[in-house]
């Protein structure tokens, strides 16, 4: 029975120890944070990750001791533990506040490993004790695991995410440097309570021209000189194509194989050179780190980068300045950056309202991320499957991930035939060309798949892009 008791917390702390991992591979982040809720210190990312090493070796020995006493008869319940304001725990902070993560980690890891052996080993018996915590009083052994060390970790795991998400400072200034290059779309009037958010009038026939040109205009000069690259089944591709030649660099797109003609073409014009390389996401991002390896070009990654998150974000800002009184929003989730990025503008500024992705059935992993508490990747065999090449991604990235576990209410999926059937309403009701990438989102609204209650009755469907090769388009609207 000890083993079925332990059983939760292990999986629990292997999961905040995965996500801790994550955050010690890349370079601290600027900003602070509270190191707890509702508390009136505010930490650097160094001083979270010091906490993080020193407290739960610090409980583990705290629960020893605690189990000792009751061994040896001392009456329960048995004080133990310590207050925030503990000199030996804010020493140990600030002594260690500059160590290097990857040590800090090494550090948690290990002792998360000591955590997860003495849990398994407790017998029945132990588990029922009782002590007396300085603050907060009586607490049985489950309830100390849980509060000091299992969701203490989730915490500070919480707060090392929080740091890497976009400002509403960052937005706004992405909406200032896109200013006249990216089109502020309208807001089209589908019914009473539902709103068209057209990204396919953008002037590459998408939304990723806001990410791509509040990127490449962040570059400085000497980074620009270098050229740029990329890898797109085709809207991130135009968008960095054009975005490059409007802003004078030289532009290197990875294309699949089966990219549409239209979106090709699109890339043509705007005078970048393409490469083609298998269908996958993967294959193409290995072909485009090779050049920016041999040639020093400047990687704009599709999604997974806060500057791309932060100007795709600009779309959210515009429907919450546009109609504040917004009560849903339905966005395509794709790698993530236009969902991670919505929703963050959302919830800065219409905090109420949900935000609800939509994938299609056969390319659903940020779904299963989602359910997971972490990124799941799908084969590229499984999503290429999709005519919705746009949302064709194995995995989400890591950046919008963080964001969409914070902001995203869910995620659900439709169907190949919803989509199409959402590209038809589309184009004879409201006179839009739009792909089926695009048309995800329109297609949940229509289905049911993401139900509109009472009192939802200021809703938002994003509709991303227009890219759609025109037999495909043909072949659909003839049903």
């Amino acid at each position: 029975m000890s083993a079925e008791t332990a059983a939760p917390y292990l999986a629990r702390l292997g999961a905040a120890q995965r996500r801790l991992a994550e955050h010690a591979a890349r370079p601290l982040p600027d900003g602070l944070t509270d190191p707890d809720p509702g508390a009136s210190e505010r930490w650097e990312a160094g001083q979270v990750w010091a906490h993080l090493a020193e407290f739960p070796g610090y409980w583990l020995e705290q629960i020893r001791t605690l189990l000792e006493r009751r061994s040896g008869g001392v009456e329960e319940p048995i004080p133990f533990g310590r207050t925030k304001a503990d000199a030996e725990r804010i020493a140990a902070i600030e002594r260690e506040r500059r160590t290097d993560p990857a040590e800090l980690l090494r550090r948690v890891t290990a002792q998360i490993g000591e955590v997860s052996t003495a849990l398994t080993d407790l017998s029945d018996d132990a588990w029922t004790a009782r002590g007396l915590h300085p603050s907060i009083g009586e607490m049985g052994l489950p309830a100390i695991v849980e509060r000091f060390i299992v969701a203490h970790l989730a915490e500070h795991a919480d707060q090392l995410d929080g740091l890497e998400l976009v400002t509403l400072e960052e937005i706004r200034g992405a909406a200032e440097r896109i200013r006249g290059v990216a089109l502020h779309t309208p807001l089209l009037r589908w019914d009473d309570s539902t709103w068209l958010k057209p990204e396919s009038l953008q002037p590459v026939g998408a939304f990723k021209m806001r990410g791509a040109y509040n990127t490449v205009a962040s570059l400085t000069d000497a980074e620009r000189a270098r050229g740029v690259v990329t890898y797109s089944s085709g809207n991130h591709a135009q968008a960095v194509a054009r975005a490059a030649r409007l802003l004078g660099t030289d532009a290197t797109i990875v294309m699949p194989e089966d990219a549409p003609p239209i979106k090709v073409a699109g890339v043509r014009r705007d005078g970048a050179e393409i490469l083609f390389a298998g269908r996958s996401g993967e294959e193409r991002h290995a072909v485009a780190l090779d050049l920016v390896e041999r040639e020093g070009r400047v990687m704009i990654e599709p999604y997974d980068d806060r500057r791309i998150i932060a100007g795709q974000a600009t779309c959210g800002l515009e429907i919450a300045e546009d109609l504040p009184q917004v009560t849903s929003v339905l966005i395509p989730v794709s790698g993530g950056g236009l969902s991670s990025g919505v929703a963050a503008a959302i919830r800065a500024l219409a905090p109420n309202a949900r935000v609800i992705g939509v994938e299609p059935e056969l390319a659903a992993d940020a779904q299963a991320s989602l359910a997971a508490g972490e990124i799941v990747r799908w084969d590229g065999s499984l999503t290429t499957r999709t005519m919705a090449d746009g949302l064709r991604v194995e995995k989400l990235g890591w950046l919008p991930f963080l964001h969409l576990r914070r902001f995203m209410d869910e995620i659900v999926t439709v169907s190949e035939e919803e989509m199409a059937e959402a590209m038809r309403q589309l184009a004879a009701r409201a006179r839009l060309v739009v792909e089926p990438s695009g048309a995800a989102a329109m297609a949940a609204h229509l289905s049911g798949a993401a139900p509109q209650p009472g009192g939802d009755d200021h809703r938002v469907i994003v509709i991303s892009g227009g890219n759609v090769d025109p037999a495909l388009f043909a072949k659909i609207l003839a049903g």
